[in-house]
């Protein structure tokens, strides 16, 4: 996809809706996560973003955020499976949250 195409599909709604319903799913798995595979200081990341995503379910900025960090995988486009949302939106979560794995 080109950047064109990028930025036509991250402000496409029927798209966006599609990420905020990703994002709420991801939160709510991360929130009930087992905290022994992280450090202290990647739970506690994770877990911040989970809460605000959860708390800002109707957009906002967070869905902002995603949607552009979804869409710039090259491998998404509009005719993308929900599956490949959710795991773009799920492979983005660290990042998004902030951990660097040097934390």
């Amino acid at each position: 996809m080109t950047f064109v195409q990028q930025a036509a599909l991250a402000a496409d709604d029927t798209f966006r809706s599609r990420v905020r319903v990703a994002l709420a799913v991801a939160a709510s798995q991360i929130m009930g996560e087992d905290p022994a595979p992280y450090s202290d200081d990647q739970y506690g990341l994770r877990q911040s973003l989970a809460l605000q995503v959860l708390h800002s379910a109707a957009g906002g900025t967070l869905l902002e955020a995603f949607v552009w960090a979804v869409v710039a995988n090259p491998a998404i486009s509009d005719v993308s499976t929900d599956s490949d949302i959710q795991f773009t939106v799920n492979s983005a979560w660290d990042d998004m949250a902030g951990f660097r794995g040097d934390n």
